[in-house]
């Protein structure tokens, strides 16, 4: 791997947020993430100039699954027309953040190169908490005093940090038990306060719940013929003390009592609403990126929106089942199947840990959000998801 491939692999990983910065080449929409990974990209074929043979030979059922999730997404822009939003989508999504993941797993031989990988994307979460408390700082905050940065909402900071603070407990177990250097221990617990703080002033809740759901199964798992029941105690301890920390806070009332304007509430008619879209459009699907105006469309068939803009029907697997039809689902039900098989065999080490429970915060923060619909989310699950085989 030249010297060029991985300051463009780091460089990429660092600036996953690039993607808002967007623009016009020759006429076509883009943005800094994915002029980073055509140019990592490049720079990999010039020097190496092979195909994936080597991943297909040992992952065929996967690299199968995940044609079908694209022909399903193709094949759904087709029948519903919807070309340019589609094909952007198609493009920044999936075929860019797959091939960029694909790169780094050619990178990612050793457990240095490995371990790179995560420090760079333990950078790229530090930096965006860190701006996250100067917005914090100035002020700049939703309606509902929520933090939610330069990003779109408070819930998609939430997933971006979500992954830091994975690895920096990962790690912290890791140094720990290895004896490693205390002052990398003391800076890995400064930067992960600043991490969590930002997390925090989120008030994601669904984001808080997966996170310490994905760290306590991965740890179950890992460690299944020696649980410390003490450390699942304190930390059942400290999550329900965060929790009862919103009890009086508007949000957790609302959401405690089913308030008509609590995001559950405006989630179950957003749920409704995908329901019925589906149940009109089971196979094809409505194709990519045309979820709001489909939203908007079926308004009639419910008492008034709690929410008008509404791009992805908070629910990944929906998402897929929209957005791709019944082979996306089919496609992104198997790959998951086929990797967990997969996953399930591997040394479970602290870089597994690690892969294993960002794949499972996507899953479960998916069951009531759309974590992976998003450019620098994308090479996020793909990065794990290619890493770990």
């Amino acid at each position: 791997m030249s010297k060029i491939t991985r300051i463009l692999i780091r460089a990429t990983i660092l600036l996953l947020p690039a993607y808002l910065v967007r623009f016009l080449v020759f006429g076509i929409p883009t943005n800094i993430l994915e002029i980073l990974i055509i140019l990592t990209i490049i720079a990999y074929l010039v020097e190496y100039k092979r195909p994936p043979s080597e991943f297909y030979r040992n992952h065929k059922a996967i690299v199968w699954a995940a044609a079908a999730i694209f022909i399903g997404l193709v094949t759904s822009m087709l029948v519903n027309h919807n070309y340019t939003s589609s094909l952007g989508i198609i493009k920044g999504w999936f075929i860019l953040p797959l091939a960029f993941a694909w790169v780094a797993f050619m990178e990612a031989k050793s457990r240095k190169n490995v371990e790179n990988v995560y420090k760079w994307l333990y950078s790229s979460t530090f930096w965006v908490a860190i701006v996250g408390l100067a917005y914090y700082s100035a002020g700049q905050l939703t309606f509902d005093g929520r933090l939610q940065a330069f990003f779109n909402s408070p819930n998609y900071l939430a997933m971006y940090l979500a992954p830091g603070i994975v690895i920096a407990f990962s790690q912290a177990q890791s140094t720990i038990r290895e004896t490693k250097s205390r002052n990398f221990l003391y800076l890995l617990a400064a930067s992960l306060a600043i991490i969590l703080i930002s997390f925090y002033l989120t008030y994601s809740y669904a984001a808080w719940a997966a996170v310490v759901a994905s760290l306590l199964m991965t740890a179950i798992i890992k460690n299944k013929e020696k649980i410390d029941f003490k450390k699942i105690s304190i930390a059942a301890a400290v999550i329900i003390f965060i929790f009862l920390s919103q009890w009086n806070s508007q949000k957790f009332m609302d959401f405690r009592t089913l308030g008509e304007r609590s995001s559950l509430e405006s989630r179950i008619m957003i749920w409704s609403a995908a329901e019925k879209i589906i149940s009109d459009n089971p196979f094809w699907g409505i194709g990519p990126g045309n979820f709001q105006d489909k939203y908007l469309e079926y308004q009639k068939y419910f008492p008034p929106y709690l929410e008008w803009a509404v791009p992805h029907p908070h629910n990944l697997y929906l998402a897929f089942w929209l957005y791709g039809g019944t082979l996306s689902l089919a496609g992104f039900l198997a790959l998951l199947f086929f990797w967990f098989r997969e996953a399930i065999k591997k040394e479970k080490n602290s870089l597994w840990a690690i892969s294993f429970a960002i794949i499972l915060y996507f899953l479960l923060h998916g069951l009531v959000d759309t974590t992976y619909f998003k450019n620098d989310l994308a090479v996020i699950f793909w990065l794990n998801f290619i890493i770990l085989l």
